[in-house]
């Protein structure tokens, strides 16, 4: 499954905390049709019955960072 996460700041220590998940496992893969400030991620070993979307802004929102940026995470193929 692929997900997007939208934010213009901490891209770098966004893709790092999720790339070094295990369980889920989380790979970028870059920025979708060069949209700057989204991220793509494939998501592998994802449990069932979990939010993926959800459990990701947890992730990030549990960061020193997390709440004070502003950023979204959608699941690929769906809107803000």
């Amino acid at each position: 499954m692929k997900i997007n996460v939208d934010s213009p700041l901490k891209q770098q220590e966004i893709i790092d905390l999720l790339e070094a998940q295990e369980a889920p496992s989380y790979k970028y893969l870059g920025h979708p049709k060069n949209m700057r400030t989204q991220l793509q991620f494939e998501v592998d070993q994802i449990p069932e019955g979990k939010d993926i979307a959800a459990y990701t802004k947890a992730l990030i929102k549990a960061q020193s960072y997390g709440k004070s940026i502003v950023f979204r995470v959608l699941e690929d193929g769906k809107y803000w």
